[in-house]
């Protein structure tokens, strides 16, 4: 695997096991527009006074829209289901994001990429078929996971650009479109317990979550990178197993165990490169 990949994927992977739990709590005392909302625009801040530039142009109007339905969506999920069974549901992304990435980018997946997706994919069903979800949240979690597939894309579009402007714009962008909706959802009533979970959702779950995302759909494909994120509904089960929130059966260990499979599958000849060969040489690309 790519060095600089698994550089941004480890920090990404931790975060995002422990992010669905932080946002959950989070949202009991706070309604998902006004959580947002302050997520959105402190990010936003803090990347813009870095960049002192804002970006504005159709992909990045397209690519906030995306995102902050994405964020939206999966918040308002999060107030239905568990954050273990809001991760496996969300998860389905991949599955989405691979023929968009096909149509929009014309990216084509290698074989043991689309195996370890499809094989992850089944993993995610068997485990899912394990679960007792509130209807409403699982409609609204895997609508989330559409936009989030639709995000992947752009993010991967954008590539040439500064990510730290690409991701300041989204923020600052987003937070408009949150500041809108909060006076049909609005609830606030913080504590120290709700300033903890803001600040790692926020600081960790936001900023440097989306930033990583971003680099790491810089330096490889889309395909690549949505297959290695089945491992956060993994450490996120084990997380809320720990913590007494869910049980685990056979299906939930089957499931597990498919999902790794899928993961090992995808890897399978990464670190072969096509190449050309010029007399006695080979020129990799």
């Amino acid at each position: 695997m790519n060095k600089l990949l698994l550089m941004y994927l480890i920090p990404y992977v931790i975060i995002g096991t422990f992010l669905y739990s932080f946002t959950k709590e989070g949202l009991e005392y706070s309604s998902p527009p006004v959580f947002m909302e302050m997520r959105y625009l402190i990010s936003g801040i803090i990347l813009f006074s870095i960049t002192r530039k804002v970006l504005i142009n159709k992909d990045i109007l397209l690519l906030s829209l995306f995102t902050t339905t994405s964020t939206a969506l999966w918040s308002y999920g999060l107030l239905y289901v568990p954050p273990s069974e809001s991760a496996v549901l969300s998860y389905t992304m991949p599955l989405f994001a691979i023929p968009i990435s096909y149509f929009i980018l014309n990216e084509r997946p290698s074989i043991n990429e689309v195996t370890g997706i499809i094989i992850g994919f089944f993993g995610l069903m068997v485990y899912a078929s394990s679960l007792d979800v509130s209807l409403i949240g699982a409609v609204l979690t895997i609508t989330n996971a559409i936009f989030w597939a639709m995000f992947t894309v752009y993010y991967r579009k954008l590539r040439g650009l500064n990510p730290l402007m690409v991701n300041a714009s989204q923020f600052l962008l987003g937070s408009l479109f949150f500041l809108i909706i909060i006076p049909f959802d609005y609830k606030f009533d913080p504590s120290p317990s709700y300033l903890v979970s803001f600040s790692y959702s926020t600081f960790l779950g936001g900023l440097l979550m989306f930033l990583l995302w971003n680099m790491m759909l810089k330096v490889e494909k889309v395909s690549k990178i949505v297959v290695l994120i089945f491992s956060i509904p993994i450490f996120s089960t084990l997380v809320d197993y720990i913590r007494g929130v869910i049980e685990v059966n056979f299906l939930v260990i089957l499931g597990i165990g498919i999902m790794f499979s899928g993961l090992v599958i995808s890897q399978l000849g990464s670190n072969e490169r096509k190449g050309i060969r010029i007399g006695g040489n080979r020129l990799r690309r």
